[in-house]
């Protein structure tokens, strides 16, 4: 039998794990602030630890985003960051005209926020800014067979096309991605229209 000292001591255990639980799922997200983009190459990072678990570790341990690109892509406005309660970048999400799409560079989450929601309400925030500003439609490359890519988008809506139906600027792209150690069998090109 628990006396009420060992009852008050687990429920106050009880609440500071509840506690703790709602602290991971705290974000916002907001624009970038300079501060911000050399904490991302951190994120990125930890996001992309996850791929040690596919054999990939050449991209858990390969070159993150140039500065200057997160620079390039804050400064036109299409760069958004996922924040934790304490206003620490844990998500980002980067991309840039191409071929009369918006396409996605860049979605990462710290892997201590994956699957938290973090990654779709980042999707959503951009998918909202840039359909106001009259894009039809976001693209993006991934991998066809890894959950937490092809699968994962297919879920928030986009859906895999030929690479030669989007164009030469896709063809480069993909062509691109296979010089720099990327399976193009593995690879595809996913599309969200509006």
């Amino acid at each position: 039998m628990l006396d009420s000292l060992t009852i008050l001591a687990m429920a106050a255990e009880a609440v500071q794990r509840s506690e703790s639980l709602e602290l991971e799922r705290e974000f916002t997200i907001r624009r970038p602030r300079t501060t911000d983009i050399p904490l991302l190459a951190q994120v990125e990072r930890s996001a992309a630890q996850i791929y040690r678990t596919a054999d990939l570790d050449s991209l858990a341990d390969g070159a993150t985003l140039d500065p200057y690109i997160l620079i390039t892509i804050a400064n036109a406005g299409y760069l958004w960051v996922a924040v934790n309660r304490f206003d620490q970048p844990i998500g980002f999400l980067g991309g840039n005209y191409l071929s009369g799409n918006f396409h996605i560079i860049e979605l990462s989450v710290a892997q201590d926020y994956q699957g938290h929601g973090i990654g779709s309400a980042l999707v959503a925030t951009m998918s909202q800014q840039v359909r106001q500003e009259g894009y039809r439609s976001i693209t993006l490359t991934t991998f066809k067979d890894l959950p937490w890519n092809a699968p994962w988008y297919a879920k928030l809506g986009f859906a895999e096309v030929k690479v030669q139906e989007m164009g030469k600027e896709f063809e480069k792209l993909v062509e691109s991605e296979a010089r720099h150690g990327l399976d193009p069998k593995r690879r595809c090109v996913m599309r969200m229209v509006f």
